[in-house]
């Protein structure tokens, strides 16, 4: 036997009786192929196998969300959507480079998810269905690729120099010719291994867009590489002429330390936002019985009473039932210090309990949670390109054409005034003049401006939301919820019967998803209501015990009793409660305006921003509260088409307009301005028609995404205007033989890490 593992293996088999098989067979055995790709695609066509990466639309239409391994540029973003875009029964592609990640929606009645995976194959890309602990891996596993890459074009680089200058000082002094020889064959096969190796993403990504009819920046870093390499080969088989090993060696390494510098940027961004998916314990305790049992996160239901220790990370959103506690909060929104809970009070899926025992009623499951709908946001904002980053694509493609126009002009030139020069300094142009700079100024500048906001408690959903913020000129804010904490009170109820009027205020009430419903969520509300119905922005009303009650806004109600009186007076909000045939109460309700309101209006009206207030409210607290934060005009007692009317005569008369508001009735109006903020407590139905939401219980970051706008724009102007200036002055003298092809490997390497660089910054 060659080991004692085999002898033991051989014992187990013919001690249990099972050696027959060997004296039995008739050939040996071969093993089993691994199933082709082909095979594997088609089980993605089973719904069984779809879950998790495939989500129905509203139209029909299905959206698989796909991660692509070796896509490392702007050019391979572009190929694909150019190219899933003209194939039938699919719509709108959209390839985040940042993630690896493509997004697609398909027609289920004329595609099939394995023909797209076979698509992407084809296009030279390796498919596979999207998760968040594969996209990691995926984004590591090529990561540590392309270090491997760099570090043997590193190792080359430095063995090929040393020969590079023994064949320099050689050509001074004088060498041997069988050294000479030696060493230029021994440069040649360290090259070799360059361009094949290290150097083949360059030659795969432009043949595969050339072959599309696409140009991009690698097609002249790959015709440099080749043609010097191919050169080079040929002057060491005829042994005569010069060979440049070590500049291909030298400009690959620089090539790829750029690209490497700045994948770890996006790579770093990508996994800080991603970290939020393993925020979420495996298991937790829930109340079975009399007993604490321990069961998968997954299996948390809202109602379960879940028991969280000091230290536990919290499974699901949830209200406290019992216990106090600090609850940390940073990974949501960058508050640094625990916020201090009890009963009644909510907590988030996600965050830790730093200190303190709490029961929990879970009001959702995980996969409902408020960590969800960030995650599930955070995607969208990550799929989506903005306008600038599409322009800046289309100028590089368009730079790439004008650059191989001014190489082969060069070529002509200097092939008739110096023969010799002219090829090299030919190659010199094709490196020096590589926009990659200018492919990466805008959206490193994105990707830092938007992480440095999400730190802040502020997360950015919409692509265009920086780039909108600078022509900003009207802020219009809803108050309930927004400018107050919308954590209203009863203060006084006026009724002949305050018991039973409250009692069924509350089962109206149980239905609203305005925050003056929870003013009502301590009473225990009166049976026998039916058919409750919500008006946003108005009230609820329904049918009980025959009649129709509705509580709400004095004039909603007055709509089933005309005879409704005056509020009582002008110094709280008002609503009332009335059916058909009696006025039965009014209750006074009292909210407390946010701390930092009135600063962050400030702020806002010092940028020259014009301030507005716009609520459902029509008593006379948002007269109050415009005066009192100093607002520059309002709009009162609005419903939520009122509120959309008003936006549009706004944006009519030029104004660009950014609403901030929380609630059902804002959705529309979210949706109507040109930006929109949902603050932390908004519904989701907000939050999906929003550009941002403010994490934090907090309007700070709110000013500061004006702020992170207006650097973000310098930054990219300054990115495009340096990457601009460099290729204007290199190019020509590159083209006038005054830089060498290794100094404008360099160069361009250089230019590239400054714009990254710039970038960051911002953060």
């Amino acid at each position: 036997m060659c080991c004692p593992g085999c002898e033991a293996v051989a014992s187990l088999i013919a001690g249990t009786g099972l050696d027959a098989f060997y004296r039995l067979r008739t050939t040996v055995n071969d093993t089993p192929a691994p199933p082709a790709p082909a095979t594997l695609y088609e089980a993605y066509d089973n719904v069984d196998a779809q879950n998790g990466f495939i989500a129905d639309l509203d139209d029909g239409w299905r959206r698989a969300t796909l991660l692509l391994g070796g896509v490392s540029c702007a050019a391979c973003t572009w190929l694909i959507e150019q190219d899933l875009g003209r194939q039938p029964g699919l719509r709108a592609p959209n390839v985040s480079l940042a993630r690896q990640t493509l997004s697609v929606d398909f027609d289920p009645a004329q595609t099939r998810p394995s023909a797209l995976f076979h698509r992407l194959l084809a296009l030279g890309y390796d498919p596979h269905p999207w998760h968040a602990r594969q996209a990691a891996q995926l984004l590591d596993q090529e990561q540590r690729s392309a270090l491997r890459q760099l570090a043997v074009a590193g190792l080359a680089m430095m063995q090929v120099g040393m020969f590079g200058i023994a064949l320099h000082a050689g050509d001074l002094q004088g060498m041997a010719p069988e050294y000479r020889s030696l060493m230029r064959w021994v440069s040649l096969a360290i090259a070799s291994i360059v361009v094949i190796y290290s150097a083949r993403s360059f030659f795969r990504n432009a043949w595969v867009n050339l072959v599309h009819g696409r140009l991009v920046m690698d097609l002249p870093v790959a015709l440099a590489i080749g043609l010097a390499y191919l050169a080079s080969a040929w002057a060491t088989l005829r042994n005569t002429g010069e060979v440049y090993f070590d500049s291909i060696a030298m400009f690959t390494f620089f090539l790829l330390l750029g690209r490497f510098l700045e994948r770890q940027v996006r790579r770093r961004e990508y996994l800080r936002q991603t970290d939020l998916q393993s925020l979420l314990p495996a298991s937790c305790l829930r109340r079975e019985g009399d007993d604490w049992v321990s069961v998968a996160t997954r299996q948390i239901a809202a109602g379960d009473l879940l028991l969280i220790r000091s230290g536990d990370v919290i499974p699901a959103d949830a209200g406290v039932a019992s216990g106090s506690g600090a609850v940390d909060e940073a990974a949501f929104t960058g508050e640094q210090m625990p916020r201090s809970v009890g009963p009644g009070d909510s907590v988030s899926a996600g965050t830790l309990l730093s200190e303190g025992t709490l029961e929990l009623r879970a009001t959702a499951g995980p996969e409902s949670s408020r960590l969800s709908v960030m995650l599930e946001l955070l995607g969208r904002a990550g799929e989506a390109r903005p306008t600038l980053a599409r322009l800046a694509d289309r100028v590089a493609a368009r730079f790439v054409g004008t650059l191989l126009l001014v190489a082969a002009l060069v070529a002509a030139y200097w092939s008739q005034v110096a023969p010799e020069r002219a090829f090299w300094i030919t190659l010199s142009v094709l490196v020096v003049s590589c926009p990659c700079a200018l492919a990466l100024a805008t959206p490193t500048a994105l990707t830092a401006a938007t992480a440095w906001l999400r730190r802040q408690g502020m997360l950015l959903t919409g692509e265009n939301t920086l780039e909108i913020l600078n022509s900003i000129t009207h802020v219009v804010f809803d108050k309930t919820g927004t400018l107050t904490q919308g954590q209203f009170r009863i203060a006084e109820t006026r009724s002949a019967q305050p018991e039973q009027a409250l009692a069924l205020a509350a089962a109206l009430e149980q239905f609203g998803r305005h925050p003056i419903a929870r003013a009502f969520s301590a009473v225990t509300p009166a049976r026998g209501l039916t058919q409750a119905e919500e008006i946003p922005g108005r009230g609820i009303r329904g049918h009980y015990q025959g009649t129709r009650v509705a509580v709400g806004t004095p004039e909603f109600v007055r709509e089933i009793h005309p005879k409704l009186g005056p509020a009582p007076d002008n110094t709280a909000h008002w609503i009332a409660l009335a059916t058909t045939g009696e006025q039965l109460a009014w209750f006074a309700l009292e909210d407390t305006l946010r701390s930092d309101a009135a600063s962050v209006v400030a702020t806002l009206k010092a940028r020259g921003l014009h301030i507005a207030l716009l609520t459902g409210d029509a008593s006379p607290a948002g007269p109050a509260l415009a005066r009192q934060l100093g607002m520059d005009s309002g709009r009162y007692g609005a419903s939520p088409e009122e509120k959309v009317a008003w936006i549009r005569e706004l944006q009519q008369s030029g104004a660009r307009v950014m609403m901030v508001g929380d609630g059902l009735n804002d959705a529309p109006v979210l949706a109507a301005a040109d930006c929109a903020f949902a603050v932390n407590q908004a519904t989701d139905l907000a939050k999906s028609s929003a550009d941002g939401i403010l994490l934090a219980n907090s309007l700070r970051p709110l000013a500061r995404s004006f702020t992170a706008a207006h650097r973000c724009r310098r930054i990219i102007w300054q990115n495009m205007v340096w990457a601009l200036a460099y290729n204007g002055c290199a190019v020509p003298l590159a083209a006038a033989g005054w830089v060498p092809p290794w100094a404008a490997a360099v160069g361009m390497s250089a230019s590239s890490l400054l714009v990254v660089l710039n970038s960051l910054r911002l953060q």
